[in-house]
């Protein structure tokens, strides 16, 4: 086939406008007029080469083309043949395309290749997470210069086999994802360097750049050469953090390292304070719900409130309503205020401060629903009958006046009447206008949960820590985050809201930010089965997934030995949620439509969401308008997929360094912990206290062995096994920032033998 016919035979195909900018830009005029058209120019000619790249991508899917036969293709003038070079050069170095040896360019996934973001630990070693495909591991001398977060194209040197993931090596970095990166520096007589926690190479720094920074300083370093195969990275220090056993510091530098700051840029500052506090005007245009008992059902510690329910008992069943704080209406499209969110993606919550996704202005104040306040609202009103099933539904903009803000202690208080607790008998007497309600609360909530049930959503109970500081940032108590009833009632009504709107949007083919969740990957399910016959467990029917059979698993492991070890396992087998803009379904929920409503104040997705539903109570979006924000949200969906990635690595982060900061006096103290998971290097346990702790096999110090085939450690000394579950002594050996770990070895008490002799 000729390139004419092969031109001719793709011309036609639907080429959509991928727009990754999705703010426009602001209105410009008198002598900022040539400005304006100079960016405009600049914008029409990125959108031209997105759309022909598109193009080349999907007929490289079929063919190979050399250079003359791309300008032909592309019908690019061959007086512009140095320029267009250039275009390809720079397609080729972002991973889209791929040069082969014989002077043809073809599509890197053709030759072997996969492109994603890389995540490392520790230095060690990195993965590559994929949508929709199995992860690849890469070793550590594998990674060449990559850093934590980098977008990398990675040839893929061993496919999946006997639930082994694939393995792979970075071929090259397509984008850096940032060039500070935090360490710690080193001395030496003419120079320094700096030692990346997550990242397997050193950073040179030359002696006229060290800026003052001494051994064992933790500093933040600006790369400014990112090495090759024969000279290191190179930088110059910017700002020493102070000591790396300073957890404030620490959990500092997981920002700094993230390239994430605290403070508001100006701009968005300067356009907050002229936000219109005035919401009298705006009330005429709202449904009034300010004569309803609404409440607020939150953590005692939270102060971003934004969302209120309502119920009342029908003959018929019953009617909810949940009402999500609008933050629609004070964060506007393209404004400064919408660009910062959408940086940021969602508000970060780390054990000693909270990095909000808005303004506390607006998280804390205008947007929360705080009690005995009118508060802007979007509104799921939904008609239930006596089976839970959703026979009406109606959505609209409101406003509410919250007439209690309620805690999940307080209401779990509350529906366990025990009548002979001051404490209930105190609260009852407070709440008592409410005390129906949250009985029809319950009610309505058991029966959404059966439902849930009976299609197979998937429910783990892994418990999770919390840590209390006191004033003074320091651990004050580790305790169990606990999931009542009234945390089940307010995740019960969430998700019903949120299969709702899905729904709705879904049906009306309003564009929309999706939350999907996948079905798991047939290889690593396949490990995992192998694995539950190993505990007496199996997945029947593996040629067909449904996740009714992992939570089949789940309901006869919960409360055994084993339990807390295979629930983690199938959770690691499954999928990871994630934002797209097509609906998916969520595989874990057993849902056919599912999205996030109900929190914009910390999540973009929701805000996004509410823009959308907005415009479904208008009636008014074209077609175009449909196919514009469709395409935007693929790019929004893929970045606030990443800051969420991020957000939840360091809140694990920042929990941990406070859990090695508690235990660092503890050294050498013996403790009972409990095994919750192995691993061919380390033994994971449970301390009595909830602390996780490992024993590094492959570093042991003692007569202990790892059983691999039957999940056990064997003393080697009197042949004694210990599976899942079981419990043994185990003594405190480091508590490193560096490793990020707690690690133990078991406790072997020493026999002294003593002789006995006659009393003379």
């Amino acid at each position: 086939m000729g390139n004419k016919q092969k031109k001719e035979k793709h011309k036609n195909k639907n080429i959509e406008n991928n727009d990754k900018n999705f703010h426009k830009g602001k209105k410009i005029s008198g002598k900022n007029y040539n400005i304006k058209k100079e960016n405009e120019k600049t914008r029409k000619m990125e959108l031209k080469e997105e759309r022909e790249l598109k193009y080349l991508r999907q007929v490289l899917a079929e063919y190979e083309f050399t250079f003359q036969e791309i300008l032909q293709l592309l019908e690019w003038s061959q007086k512009k043949r140095k320029m267009y070079k250039q275009l390809l050069n720079a397609w080729e170095e972002s991973g889209d395309i791929y040069l082969k040896r014989n002077g043809r360019y073809t599509l890197p996934e053709k030759e072997g290749f996969v492109k994603g973001e890389v995540s490392i630990s520790n230095g060690n070693f990195g993965f590559l997470d994929i949508n929709g495909e199995a992860s690849v591991f890469i070793p550590g001398a594998y990674l060449n210069t990559a850093m934590n977060g980098d977008t990398v194209l990675v040839r893929i040197l061993k496919e999946s086999s006997d639930g082994k993931k694939r393995e792979g090596e970075v071929y090259k970095v397509v984008k850096r994802n940032r060039d500070v990166i935090v360490g710690v520096f080193e001395h030496n007589l003419s120079f320094g360097f700096v030692r990346p926690r997550n990242s397997p190479k050193d950073i040179y720094i030359p002696k006229k750049l060290i800026k003052g920074a001494k051994t064992g300083d933790l500093v933040a370093v600006k790369v400014e050469f990112w090495g090759d195969e024969e000279r290191k990275p190179e930088g110059e220090i910017v700002s020493v953090l102070g000591s790396p056993k300073d957890t404030e510091a620490l959990i500092s530098s997981l920002l700094l390292n993230e390239g994430i700051e605290e403070k508001f840029p100006n701009e968005v500052l300067r356009e907050l304070d002229k936000i219109d506090e005035d919401i009298s005007e705006e009330l005429k245009n709202r449904k009034d719900l300010r004569h309803l008992d609404i409440i607020t059902i939150d953590g005692s510690d939270a102060k971003d409130l934004d969302d209120a329910v309502y119920v009342e008992k029908t003959e018929d069943g019953y009617k909810l309503f949940v009402s999500i704080a609008d933050v629609s209406y004070y964060v506007r499209e393209n404004t400064e205020l919408d660009t910062e969110a959408l940086k940021r993606g969602n508000s970060i919550y780390l054990v000693d401060r909270v990095i909000p996704m808005l303004p506390r202005k607006l998280s804390n104040n205008l947007c929360s629903l705080n009690p005995n306040e009118d508060k802007l609202t979007f509104t799921v009103e939904m008609d239930l009958d006596k089976k839970g099933k959703v026979v009406r539904n109606d959505f609209y903009k409101s406003v509410i006046k919250s007439k209690y803000r309620m805690t999940y202690e307080n209401v779990n208080t509350i529906l366990e009447k025990n009548e002979e607790s001051e404490e209930y008998r105190n609260l009852y007497d407070k709440y008592r206008k409410i005390d129906e309600m949250l009985k029809n609360m319950l009610e309505l909530s058991k029966i959404i949960r059966n439902n849930k049930k009976r299609r197979g959503s998937i429910d783990f109970e892994l418990p999770e820590i919390k840590v209390v500081l006191d004033e003074n940032k320091a651990v004050k108590d580790i305790v169990l985050r606990s999931r009542g009833e009234a945390e089940r009632i307010i995740e019960d009504f969430m998700v019903i809201a949120n299969e709702t709107v899905a729904e709705k949007l879904f049906w009306e083919e309003i564009p929309a930010i999706y939350r999907v969740h996948e079905d798991p990957d047939k290889a690593k399910v396949q490990a995992l089965n192998e694995t539950l016959i190993k505990f007496g467990y199996s997945l029947k029917g593996l040629e067909e997934m449904h996740p009714g059979k992992f939570q089949n698993i789940i309901e006869r492991t919960t409360g055994l030995p084993e339990g807390y070890l295979i629930h983690k396992l199938i959770l690691r087998a499954m999928q990871r949620a994630r934002y797209a803009n097509k609906n998916l379904g969520h595989f874990g929920l057993a849902s056919k439509y599912y999205l996030h409503f109900t929190s914009p104040i910390r999540r973009y997705s929701d805000l996004i969401v509410h823009r959308m539903l907005g415009r479904s109570i208008e009636k008014f979006m074209n077609e175009k308008e449909k196919a514009k924000y469709g395409a935007n949200f693929e790019a929004i969906a893929s970045s606030i997929s990443r800051t969420e990635r991020v957000a939840d690595k360091l809140e694990e982060d920042s929990v941990k360094i406070k859990l090695i900061e508690y235990m660092q006096d503890k050294i050498g103290q013996v403790y009972i912990a409990r095994l919750s998971g192995m691993n061919k290097n380390k033994i994971f346990m449970e301390l009595e206290n909830h602390i996780e702790v490992v024993y590094n096999v492959t570093t042991a110090r003692d007569n202990f062995i790892y059983d691999e085939e039957n999940f056990k450690i064997v003393d080697k000394r009197n042949n004694e096994s210990y599976t899942m579950g079981s419990t043994m002594k185990v003594s405190i050996v480091s508590a490193s920032y560096a490793k990020m770990e707690i690690e133990v070895i078991p406790y072997v008490e020493e026999k002294v033998k003593i002789d006995e002799t006659e009393e003379e």
